[in-house]
């Protein structure tokens, strides 16, 4: 709820503008955001909501298309009581960019991703840790055998030879609305292939973003670029 709380305020303090995208326009967006994470075939596992953070850099090539290119910080992965997945990615996404209108861009890319972390964290009683997600299926028997009449678990981490991929890809698709360089993006991440594997277990990611960002004009400053546009519209007649 903070995080969201955190994100509004962030939304407030932009003055309501619009962008028109200029050709050779190359800008950078600092971004921060939010992830409501999931993973296919887990079970009845619960999203992990947690953050992401990093940079967009984006060329344009004319007044609808860009290509994109980023560098973000991801947590990943879910929340099954007892446990939670924390599997972090350096994600690199490569995208083109359409913008229908000014200000309003849908994208869609592919987005590689390395790990950063892949462990997970138990709590139930007085026991809890972190730990390799090798050891899951060991300490997920330990605490049924000291609970025997109230502990009940068969998700993932009851999985013997539990780990977590070191390189993931995805499929991004999203969309960005700027106003006044305050960029506000939704995007859906869908994971192709597996990032945690196990004995009798397969599970790829899917990750819900909404993040808030600010652009940087680096070069192709738009008012330059209208005014080349303009000279070079004169010669012309």
């Amino acid at each position: 709820m903070k995080k969201f709380i955190l994100l509004a305020g962030m939304m407030l303090a932009c003055v309501t503008g619009f962008a028109q995208m200029q050709p050779g326009l190359f800008s950078i967006t600092p971004k921060m955001g939010v992830n409501i994470a999931s993973m296919t075939s887990s079970g009845k596992a619960n999203s992990r909501i947690a953050i992401a953070a990093g940079l967009d850099f984006e060329y344009q090539i004319n007044r609808q298309f860009s290509f994109g290119l980023g560098t973000i910080y991801s947590q990943q992965g879910v929340s099954d009581d007892p446990w939670t997945l924390m599997t972090d990615y350096l994600n690199l996404p490569f995208t083109i960019n359409y913008y229908p209108v000014r200000g309003l861009a849908l994208y869609v890319g592919l987005e590689p991703g390395i790990k950063l972390r892949g462990k997970a964290e138990y709590s139930y009683g007085t026991r809890s840790g972190v730990v390799e997600l090798k050891n899951t299926a060991e300490i997920t028997e330990m605490l049924r055998d000291e609970n025997p009449e109230k502990f009940v678990y068969d998700g993932i981490f009851a999985h013997e030879n539990l780990g977590a991929k070191r390189g993931v890809l995805s499929l991004p698709i999203g969309v960005n609305y700027e106003f006044d360089h305050c960029v506000f993006g939704i995007k859906y991440n869908i994971g192709l292939g597996p990032a945690v594997t196990g004995s009798g277990v397969s599970c790829s990611h899917n990750v819900f973003q909404i993040s808030l960002g600010y652009r940087f004009n680096v070069f192709g400053d738009v008012k330059k670029v209208e005014f080349k546009k303009e000279k070079e519209e004169n010669k012309e007649k």
